[in-house]
């Protein structure tokens, strides 16, 4: 999807450069309808327009900044949030949390905070979504470059996922629809100087037209002759979103994800507090997490351990 980011052992140089550089993905940019809440204290986060870096200097613990206002009840809402630097450390999350979560309570240890309680839900770069504690293997991991979509439905309570613009189905549909319930979208990070910026930020009535579309896009061969419509070109465009084309639309994804059995991985990625020990998960994949407090040096720590290692605190 993006091509500009070399592997992570040859790029030190050029890092800087290239995430100044890189626009891919950002071509329907043109529409926020909030911002990162930089009017929030952030020891551990800097925020220019909408990218956030965190742990600038050196990483001590787990950053988190939410949305500068809440998202409004009865509406859905769909944003994006490319990753720009190397995807690296105990965790790094994209989720919705309401007012109760404490944005700096894990400052000082190394854990996956977002989906922690039951006040928020978060996905991780793992592939793992989480909520009130649990967790289980959801959808694709996600790595330096990929766009995160994510579509709530406050109406319904749901939340659904992309990657690349690709649907990897529904993750959650518990979400609080009380309208006396404030929902931020949140992103966190353990990594050092690890960047993600907000694309696109919409939302919509989830009406007859909504439905129409997410159809139709389905038929990629049906939006040519819709646009030859003047009075459909504005809804087209409106919901570029939803666009499929060439891409393979997993229509059975939702169905299998809400069937999967209960075997959901207790503590698999929760928060360690400093000297606890850790909790292993077991993943298909092998991998390597690259050091929290170093920058994204090539200090490297256990596979298939995504909670708080000795080397996060070294």
């Amino acid at each position: 999807f993006c091509g500009c980011f070399v592997r992570q052992e040859r790029e030190d140089a050029t890092r800087r450069h290239i995430i100044d550089q890189c626009r891919c993905g950002e071509e329907h940019c043109d529409v926020l309808e909030w911002a990162w809440d930089d009017g929030i204290p952030h020891p551990n986060s800097h925020i220019e327009r909408g990218l956030v870096m965190f742990h600038p200097v050196y990483s001590q613990g787990t950053a988190m900044v939410r949305g500068n206002r809440a998202l409004r009840m009865g509406m859905c809402h769909y944003w994006e949030i490319k990753m720009m630097s190397p995807i690296s450390g105990t965790d790094m999350q994209v989720g919705v949390g309401t007012d109760q979560v404490d944005l700096y309570s894990h400052q000082y240890s190394y854990g996956s905070t977002i989906g922690l309680d039951e006040h928020s839900w978060g996905y991780s770069y793992r592939g793992v979504v989480l909520h009130r504690g649990r967790s289980y293997f959801f959808g694709k991991k996600f790595t330096q470059g990929s766009i995160v979509g994510v579509l709530l439905n406050l109406r319904r309570g749901t939340m659904e996922l992309f990657i690349n613009r690709v649907p990897q189905g529904q993750a959650f549909h518990d979400l609080p629809t009380d309208a006396n319930t404030n929902l931020y979208p949140m992103i966190s990070s353990t990594a050092a100087k690890s960047q993600m910026k907000l694309l696109n930020a919409v939302s919509f009535a989830e009406n007859l037209q909504y439905h129409a579309m997410k159809t139709i896009y389905r038929h990629p061969q049906l939006i040519g002759e819709l646009q030859s419509y003047p009075m459909f070109q504005s809804i087209v465009k409106r919901f570029w979103f939803l666009r499929q084309d060439d891409k393979t639309y997993n229509t059975d994804r939702e169905d299998r994800v809400s069937k999967r059995p209960p075997e959901v991985l207790e503590n698999a990625v929760l928060l360690k507090n400093l000297g606890e020990g850790s909790s292993k998960a077991q993943d298909e994949t092998d991998y390597e997490v690259t050091d929290d407090v170093y920058g994204n040096l090539e200090i490297s720590h256990a596979t298939k351990d995504i909670s708080c290692s000795d080397d996060d605190l070294d």
